[in-house]
């Protein structure tokens, strides 16, 4: 896992949550750019999954293997429900669920820093 990589995953969810939050407290449907946004959370998580998958495969062995690659198959999940549900559901409470989906791939991305790293 790198840890560059997973710094940038946690800083785009916090601007995914935050995003989300801003949009569901204004009462405004989410809108073409934040729904980019939230593709390109879903990118570098994949980018992280696809990286931390290979090293799995090369040997590397975490503390806690299944937990491991239980949060980055769901780390991976996440976003794209997320975004199904805010595509199909333009309402203002589609913010809240891509807030909720940014926090889950945050929350899941420092627990896998801390999985990687022996901690």
């Amino acid at each position: 896992m790198i840890a560059v990589l997973a710094g940038i995953v946690i800083g785009l969810g916090l601007v995914g949550t935050g995003w989300g939050v801003t949009t569901l407290a204004l009462k405004k449907p989410v809108g073409r750019a934040q729904l980019i946004a939230n593709g390109v959370l879903e990118l570098a998580a994949l980018t992280q999954a696809v990286i931390a998958a290979v090293l799995l495969t090369q040997g590397y062995r975490p503390v806690e293997f299944g937990t491991t690659v239980g949060y980055l198959i769901a780390s991976v999940i996440v976003v794209p429900l997320g975004l199904a549900w805010a595509i199909s559901d333009r309402s203002r409470f589609a913010g809240g669920v891509l807030a909720v989906a940014g926090f889950a791939v945050l929350a899941m991305t420092l627990r896998l820093l801390q999985l990687w790293s022996g901690q």
